[in-house]
């Protein structure tokens, strides 16, 4: 990798209407020589490197399970994977990333190596670790 190469950390809602582009600018980036971290849950993950089993060795997954809410099925982790009326449930869950989330930013940020360059985050990310102090 060059010395302008960038590190690049992608976090998309849980939609594939929004996790296939991300991964599509995942890829463009990645050939042009960026490393990529791309966040989302076990169950996506697998199902988008169905989707593509020839990724570049310049995209990492970064795999955040889901944690548990009533209501919402327990195998649910996209929007595909429950009716309109529950995607409010999915809404909390993905809330409820925000501590592993959190904790990746602040051991990334600790290893100048793995700090992330970029961060593209999707529009349902409310939280923000303000803990960072810029690091």
């Amino acid at each position: 990798m060059s010395g302008d190469s960038l590190h690049i950390l992608v976090f998309p809602w849980l939609a594939f209407g929004h996790m296939l582009p991300f991964l599509e600018l995942s890829k463009s980036l990645a050939k042009r020589g960026h490393r990529i971290t791309y966040v989302s849950t076990p169950r996506n993950i697998q199902r988008l490197r169905q989707f593509q089993p020839n990724l570049s060795p310049l995209i990492h997954f970064l795999s955040i399970p889901l944690p548990s809410v009533e209501h919402l099925p327990e195998t649910a982790e996209s929007t595909r994977d429950v009716p309109s009326e529950k995607v409010q449930y999915l809404k909390k869950a993905f809330d409820g990333l925000e501590a592993p989330v959190s904790a990746f930013f602040k051991s990334a940020c600790a290893d100048k190596s793995s700090r992330p360059d970029w961060v593209i985050m999707d529009f349902a990310h409310h939280y923000n670790n303000n803990n960072n102090n810029n690091n």
